[in-house]
């Protein structure tokens, strides 16, 4: 881990152009002290000037080649090399010359104009360079190049290298949140390459996707966040170490405002979400510029998508290097200050930038240094039984060629105690201490026993620290493989808590959209109310029909029929009565009325409108038919 570093950031003024110097624009509030690496404001009123500084500032005559070698790219390009991440990204407001620096390629009819010039902005030389130190690394290094490039539109994420995804009404792609503390995009064109060319013809094909257009302050304007991506792996093949490093190069779309653009209709709905998601990234610089170490202040990466995609750059764990870009015309004053304001809140910004190592490679090479550390502890081990075994051979050899050398020894004494005792007087005294003269050979032999002992000794406590050894060298395998199943176990666990937290986000995001559906339902729920009421107004506006009326020869002969079937006069005692008889004997009229039921639709399927409506229409008919019978024949 490298230690905490701030984001770079460099101050470039672009000349006045032609049309501006034909309006009559010049500057005469911002100016650049390079040897202070300052930039010198002047307040409205000349009175008062402000500085701010930089690492570094470029004035209206820098070339291309000028700011890529002095704004320490190629030290950000070898640390990529070297596993580690790295941001580079230019600000500032719309017409600027951001694009200009990324790029470097003159545009006409809104598409670029793709050819080698010293023109080339950042983009093509950081990729040249890229593949330039990868050919200076060892030849046991193997590195491969995967490439990206996709643009942010309206909070919509596009591929640019995927023209298919391009169509209008497309709903883009998905970001989603990964175990590595970054945001990523799914679905998303990968391509491996192998060489600068490869990276800068995607490049090309990417750039002639990407939306633009044109308005009064510049004549082909960027209209998305765009973000080529550079993934790079490097492989040991001795060691078999992993590395990885991304290196991200980005032209962000600037910030507009309406009364200088001219934008109506979509170019102005295009500027309010531009100048929403750079409102974002300004918060996120903001807060973490003013957030001190060990402060756990929130921070809005979320809130765009821009800033979800930039989350390790800024604040994170890579390398950043922020080109602001400055409108040299007086009429920009407000948004260079605020340029400047954001650039200067920027380099207070700390990044902890991390070498990007394979945890698996990682826990490789730790076992192996283990290991390594194990043999050699054994190989100690067997050096020393080896030493010990051969002097205990050596001792036993000089032992055997001490006993041979003995022999001629205690032969030359005896006849020198023959010889001896026949010399002298058959004292006692003298005979004892004559015989003791070859006696100071026997005790050298107890060192040589005592060596041998100590050595035998020494070879069984060698022997002991060498299964001791072996032994603790078993517990550590166990160890390790014990934590290895408490890591597996980890990290499925972290899989699954993961898994759970997209499920949660994807709930959250459902949570967000039900105001939209609730909204909706409750239109489709007023627009069937108006119906209803208006069919209510048709219902109560339509014209009562009547029961069709029978001829009066017909109705003449069924109340004679009736009155010839009764008994008597006084048959019908009241009204009850005639209704009952009514209704079981045959008449024409019924049976109209039945085939007419017949037709309705069932009670069940009718609404309560047109039951009471049903109930209405019988009840016309029966007193309709009581009104005739009364008419044609009296009975009551």
């Amino acid at each position: 881990m490298e230690s905490s570093t701030r984001i770079s950031v460099a101050i470039r003024m672009r000349p006045i152009l032609k049309e501006e110097a034909d309006q009559g624009q010049t500057n005469s509030k911002v100016f650049i002290d390079s040897a202070e690496k300052a930039i010198v404001v002047s307040s409205t009123d000349q009175k008062q000037q402000k500085k701010f500084f930089f690492d570094s500032v470029f004035d209206e005559i820098t070339s291309q080649d000028e700011l890529f070698s002095n704004t320490q790219i190629p030290e950000l390009l070898k640390k990529v090399v070297q596993g580690f991440n790295a941001t580079i990204f230019a600000y500032g407001q719309t017409g600027s010359g951001k694009t200009y620096t990324m790029e470097g390629y003159e545009y006409s009819s809104l598409k670029p104009n793709i050819k080698e010039s010293e023109r080339q902005g950042i983009v093509p030389r950081s990729v040249k360079a890229l593949f330039e130190e990868i050919k200076a690394m060892p030849n046991t290094m193997e590195y491969t190049v995967y490439c990206t490039y996709l643009q942010v539109y309206q909070e919509k994420i596009y591929d640019l290298l995927n023209p298919a995804q391009l169509k209008p009404g497309s709903p883009g792609l998905k970001m989603r949140w990964s175990k590595h503390d970054e945001f990523y995009v799914e679905n998303l064109y990968v391509h491996p390459c192998y060489n600068a060319t490869e990276v800068l013809t995607h490049f090309h094909a990417g750039l002639k996707n990407k939306i633009m257009a044109s308005h009064n302050l510049n004549s082909a304007s960027s209209r998305s966040h765009c973000i080529l991506s550079l993934n790079i792996e490097g492989v040991d093949i001795e060691g078999g170490g992993i590395i990885s490093s991304k290196l991200q190069l980005v032209d962000l779309a600037g910030s507009e405002r309406a009364s200088l653009t001219g934008n109506e209709g979509l170019a102005l709905k295009e500027s309010i979400e531009i100048n929403k998601s750079l409102f974002t990234l300004r918060q996120v610089i903001t807060t973490l510029a003013g957030s001190r170490e060990g402060d756990s202040a929130f921070i809005p990466y979320r809130d765009s998508k821009l800033t979800s995609l930039l989350k390790q750059s800024i604040g994170g764990n890579s390398f950043c290097l922020m080109i602001a870009c400055l409108c040299p015309c007086d009429q920009f004053y407000e948004e260079n200050i605020s340029t400047l304001a954001y650039a200067t809140k920027a380099s207070c910004i700390s990044n902890d930038p991390v070498k990007n190592l394979d945890p698996k490679s990682k826990l490789v090479n730790e076992l192996r240094k283990e290991i390594k550390g194990l043999q050699g502890e054994l190989k100690e081990a067997f050096e020393q039984i080896g030493m010990l075994t051969e002097l205990v051979n050596l001792d036993k050899t000089q032992i055997l060629k001490m006993k041979d050398l003995e022999k001629p020894l205690l032969a030359t004494a005896q006849g020198q105690r023959a010889k001896t005792t026949k010399n002298i007087d058959p004292i006692p005294g003298r005979i004892h201490s004559a015989m003791a003269v070859p006696r100071p050979i026997v005790p050298q032999q107890e060192p040589f026993s005592l060596s041998l002992e100590m050595l035998s000794e020494n070879l069984h406590d060698s022997v002991k620290m060498i299964k001791e050894l072996m032994s603790s060298n078993k517990k550590l395998k166990e160890i390790i493989n014990e934590l290895s199943n408490i890591k597996k176990g980890q990290d499925a666990e972290i899989a699954q808590l993961h898994a759970e937290n997209q499920t949660l986000i994807e709930k959250l995001e459902n949570v967000e959209n039900e105001p939209v559906i609730v909204a909706k339902l409750q239109k489709e729920k007023q627009e069937l109310q108006n119906r209803v009421a208006a069919l209510e107004r048709e219902n109560k506006q339509a014209p009562v029909i009547f029961p069709i009326k029978e001829r009066k020869t017909e109705w003449a002969w069924k109340s004679k029929r009736t009155i010839v079937r009764a008994d008597s006069p006084g048959q019908f005692i009241d009204k009850d009565h005639y209704q009952k008889y009514q209704s079981v004997r045959p008449s024409t009229r019924v049976r109209v009325e039945k085939s007419a039921e017949s037709a309705r639709p069932p009670k069940s399927d009718m609404s309560p409108d047109n039951k009471v409506k049903e109930d209405a229409l019988s009840a016309l008919s029966v007193l309709y038919s009581k009104t005739r019978v009364r008419k044609y024949g009296t009975f009551f």
